[in-house]
């Protein structure tokens, strides 16, 4: 897979930034989309702040693509909802990309929002590459180094390891 370990570790690394700033949200806030990027080995933390979610994941999407060429590498966090079985269902989805690469690797973690009383993450991510759902096999490489990035993050981390960002199966 086209994916390096650096890559992957930066998309822990927003993931766990991402789950660290929803879990303790009032009802009706929403993450505001972010994304950091990679170059030269620095990082820079980016926010896409706008009248509605939709414009906001747009911009971000927009930004990414047009300054792609500049940077090594980009993770993007947004948070959105999915339908299962007929239910909508809260997700963080984190998308990154390294520089030349011609698909994304994108991580979609189902979670249960703090106002329905416990911010809960909700299973293990579905890992998606080019547009394409892995299965469990060929998607557990990828997750352990997105757990290893999700570790690099001090503040997320020590939630982790306390229990109250852990996955609930």
């Amino acid at each position: 897979m086209p994916f390096t370990e650096s890559l992957l570790t930066l998309a822990g690394f927003v993931f766990a930034h991402a789950a660290w700033s929803v879990s303790d949200l009032s009802k009706g806030e929403l993450l505001v989309p972010l994304a950091i990027v990679e170059k030269a080995g620095q990082r820079q933390l980016l926010r896409f702040e706008s009248d509605s979610q939709e414009q906001a994941i747009s911009k971000g999407k927009t930004m990414l693509a047009m300054h792609e060429q500049g940077i090594d590498a980009w993770a993007f966090a947004r948070e959105g909802q999915i339908q299962e079985g007929g239910v909508y269902v809260d997700v963080l989805t984190v998308e990154a990309k390294v520089s030349g690469a011609t698909s994304t690797v994108v991580f979609v973690q189902r979670f249960q929002p703090f106002a329905s009383g416990q911010f809960k993450l909700l299973g293990v991510p579905m890992v998606a590459v080019g547009g394409k759902a892995l299965s469990s096999a060929d998607a557990e490489p990828l997750l352990v180094q997105l757990r290893a990035g999700v570790q690099s993050h001090s503040k997320a981390a020590e939630h982790w390891r306390s229990g109250r960002l852990n996955e609930d199966a």
